[in-house]
């Protein structure tokens, strides 16, 4: 089990996104929104729920520990992305992020970010419940859940507010510890509207399942695993459950939507058992444990036998038994030249043991057969880095951000670079988009007042800075006068 989160930590994040969102209430009440059971169909980012979002998910990355693994971090934004894709007129709209925590959770935040935590996913047993999920979180944002909190928020003594908000959003100790130094009337009327939102949250995500084609009688397998296992082993139910109550009536009702839909078998898929495998093997504190758990993969599943031997493969390497881990992965590559997962851990393997020049081979055929995978551009990037040649890194970042210009790790691997070959100005300039696609402007503009110091003569580099520069302090000081 990996390590929890201090509940004080969680505390303050939910505290700091409530003051943030009652500050915000004037600009969010101007808004027309949704009756409580009417479908709004897309979701929208105002300027304040944007602002809102971005200062929530700065702090939290001040207090949780988030996954910057470019393999996870794909896999995520993937399985989002499909499951939003109906919803989505703008593909940039959602943001998937992966915290690591011993915690069973997910949460959504204003401004179309979601959170999964790593435990939820090792406590899936298909692709589409976790799936599940994604799009009940989705839904939340969809039916604009945090504006209509917001709202109704408006006049309450901030105490109270304050507690249910850090409740629903972060749950945990700290939800329940707020809770209670809180008023029973502020709660009652807070747990009533909250089930409101799940009944409702509930519906539109079924129907986001299954436009994603995945099973929708997933949705509850999953919940039905949670509270059996806890009740099972004794337990207080799993964070999943309290900050989305389930009552068996809501259950009930989820059933009898799922009638309306054909029904569709969903397998492991072999992205999702291998995310699974490496959280495990990668995040769990005790390495030998992982082991000795892939060294006995449950069922007889081939493709839970592969994601077992690449896990045992990522524990080897990271317990120094080089080649053992070589061995495996290398006869896995062999076996299944189709899987893009066993190059990239092989590269991961050499890198580990030192042997940096032997991790360029298996990135470069790989390259060959998906010459459209911005991650094998960012591995090999990474790796050339490292040996010192920064220049041919920097042209496979450039490839790669042609791909995908929204990635916060190749546009930090474009700072290594452009800093290792001495260009001060574009490496701050590369850090300044790192900054801003993880929703911190104000932190962007400051990248880019180091990056102005260091243009030089150059006028095109200099215009360029001060181009982007316009349009951050355009946009910090909307949201500022919103």
């Amino acid at each position: 089990m990996m390590p929890r989160v201090n509940s004080m930590n969680i505390l303050l994040v939910g505290l700091l996104a409530t003051v943030l969102w009652l500050g915000l209430g004037a600009g969010v009440r101007a808004e027309k929104l949704p009756s409580l059971g009417e479908r709004s169909g897309r979701p929208i980012a105002t300027p304040q729920t944007r602002q809102l979002g971005d200062e929530f998910m700065r702090e939290a990355r001040r207090q949780l520990v988030f996954v910057r693994d470019p393999v996870l971090l794909a896999y995520v934004q993937a399985l989002g992305s499909r499951v939003s894709a109906s919803v989505a007129d703008d593909s940039d709209f959602f943001r998937f992020h992966l915290v690591r925590n011993g915690e069973v959770n997910a949460f959504a935040v204003p401004g179309g970010h979601v959170v999964l935590y790593t435990t939820l996913i090792l406590e899936t047993e298909s692709e589409g419940q976790l799936a599940s999920v994604v799009a009940h979180e989705v839904a939340h944002l969809v039916q604009r859940h945090p504006t209509r909190s917001l709202a109704r928020s408006h006049g309450r003594e901030l105490s109270a507010s304050a507690g249910m908000l850090v409740a629903v959003l972060l749950g945990g100790q700290a939800g329940a510890a707020t809770m209670a130094a809180t008023s029973a009337m502020a709660v009652g009327d807070r747990l009533r509207y909250s089930r409101a939102f799940e009944q409702e949250a509930d519906t539109v995500g079924l129907d986001l399942l299954a436009s994603a084609g995945y099973d929708p009688h997933s949705a509850v397998d999953f919940l039905h695993r949670l509270e059996r296992g806890s009740r099972v082993q004794g337990l207080s139910p799993p964070e999943y459950l309290l900050t989305h109550p389930l009552s068996t009536r809501r259950v009930a009702e989820v059933r009898s939507r799922i009638e309306r839909y054909a029904t569709v078998t969903d397998g492991h898929g072999s992205d999702f058992a291998h995310a699974r495998a490496r959280i495990r093997a990668l995040f769990e504190p005790n390495p030998e444990a992982a082991a000795d758990y892939f060294a006995s993969p449950a069922g007889g599943d081939v493709l839970v036998k592969r994601a077992a031997r690449y896990g045992l493969a990522l524990v080897k390497s990271r317990l120094g038994a080089h080649d053992q881990a070589l061995r495996i992965l290398q006869q896995l590559v062999s076996d299944y030249p189709d899987d893009l997962h066993y190059p990239l851990a092989l590269a991961e393997s050499h890198v580990a043991a030192g042997a940096l020049r032997s991790a360029l081979s298996p990135l470069r055929s790989a390259r060959a057969r998906w010459p459209d995978e911005p991650i094998l551009y960012g591995a090999e990037a990474n790796v050339l880095i490292k040996i010192g040649e920064a220049s041919l890194a920097k042209s496979m970042i450039r490839a790669a951000l042609r791909l995908d210009n929204d990635s916060v790790v190749l546009y930090r691997l474009l700072a290594r670079a452009e800093g290792q070959l001495g260009n001060m100005a574009p490496s701050f300039q590369a850090l300044a988009e790192a900054s801003y696609l993880e929703g911190e402007p104000t932190r962007a503009l400051a990248e880019l007042s180091r990056a102005e110091k260091h243009a030089g003569h150059s006028t095109y580099l200099a215009a360029s800075i001060s181009a982007r520069m316009a349009v951050l302090r355009e946009l910090i000081d909307r949201r500022a006068t919103h």
